[in-house]
């Protein structure tokens, strides 16, 4: 089997040149694409910064970083959550609901563009697939070792 009947080598070979055109636009817009992806997954009400590294697919260093990093650039602020005095929850400021517009203005053109030349079949196809292969990884028996 050569690399290109690899599953994998086709996912990671798209996710790397995605990622390059979502880092370029995020960068002219003075975020990163992690600042990105964590400005859209911040719900409106707060979410608990311990549900943000799951939903992000981050590990808790990175994420650390990264909401230290829109602390201080006062895209967020962080409070302790009422409900639970061990958690905190994560809230975007006023600065940080302007960059998520952006940043889903950014997600959105994107995808329309590449959805224009790919079509509306290809895209329903892609996202069916992509969402059986998550259903499958994310049950443990199917990501027993392989004898």
């Amino acid at each position: 089997m050569n690399r290109e009947e690899i599953l994998d080598f086709y996912l990671r070979w798209s996710w790397v040149k995605l990622a390059k055109i979502y880092n370029a636009e995020a960068e002219r817009r003075g975020i990163t694409l992690s600042v990105g992806y964590a400005l859209l997954s911040i719900e409106k009400e707060g979410t608990p910064s311990t549900k943000l590294g799951p939903r992000m697919g981050m590990e808790p260093t990175s994420l650390s970083r990264t909401l230290k990093g829109m602390e201080e650039k006062g895209l967020i602020e962080r409070r302790p959550d009422p409900n639970d005095g061990r958690s905190v929850r994560v809230f975007l400021t006023n600065n940080g609901i302007d960059a998520r517009r952006q940043a889903r203005d950014l997600v959105v053109g994107i995808n329309k563009r590449l959805a224009s030349m790919l079509g509306d079949d290809t895209i329903k196809e892609l996202n069916t697939g992509l969402r059986k292969l998550n259903a499958i990884l994310e049950d443990p028996e199917h990501l027993t070792p392989i004898k």
